[in-house]
């Protein structure tokens, strides 16, 4: 009778060690980042474009200019676009008001930026001063790129751009993005600024 308790005894343990592997394992696939298997279909629309227009890898960045890992990320997009000259990047805002109270109005003012022909000029100063994202921040920095201040102010004041981007936050919202930076790279999801994963993509894509 012992010996047979002895042996369901280790009957359970081995059952119970080899449902802890499988859990365990389970923990791991489901934390790891999503890439080349993720496939999204995302409208291009007329959003601001950095550099080849007719490039075969287009890249979709879903950003927050107060997101620091978004500003960390913004030199490796750089030396990729520089590194493939057959890429094409394309900007959507996916501010995270939760947690960012100026992210949406410094969205509005880069797209009215944008109606002025300087979003990325616009971009770029936003994420070098990305602790003052305030609207009186915002206004000055119009100036200083140079833009029409009544013109961009009106735009600010007005609320002319909030559909823009209330449109990119529900797209944002429908493709169930978990945070920022999200790239698409021809609708191939990589989340955060991963510099391998993305040019692994691009070189995937170019053979």
């Amino acid at each position: 009778m012992e010996e047979n308790l002895a042996e369901i005894n280790k009957k359970v343990l081995i059952l119970l060690g080899v449902l802890m592997l499988i859990l365990i394992f389970a923990l791991i696939y489901f934390s790891l980042p999503k890439g080349n298997g993720n496939i999204k279909n995302i409208s291009l629309g007329n959003l601001p474009l950095r550099g080849n227009p007719n490039a075969s890898i287009k890249i979709i960045e879903f950003s927050d200019f107060q997101c620091p890992a978004c500003r960390a990320a913004e030199p490796i997009v750089k030396k990729i676009l520089k590194d493939y000259p057959d890429t094409a990047l394309y900007y959507r805002n996916f501010p995270l008001t939760q947690i960012h109270k100026n992210a949406f109005v410094a969205a509005e003012a880069a797209e009215c930026a944008d109606k002025q022909g300087k979003f990325w000029e616009y971009h770029d100063v936003l994420f070098e001063n990305q602790n003052n994202l305030d609207k009186s921040s915002l206004k000055n920095y119009a100036k200083q790129i140079k833009l029409d201040t009544a013109e961009f102010n009106t735009c600010l004041d007005s609320g002319e751009t909030k559909g823009a981007v209330l449109a990119d936050l529900s797209d944002a919202q429908r493709l169930n993005l978990r945070g920022t930076p999200t790239f698409f790279i021809n609708n191939k999801e990589v989340f955060g600024g991963n510099e391998q994963q993305i040019k692994k993509i691009i070189e995937d894509e170019l053979k």
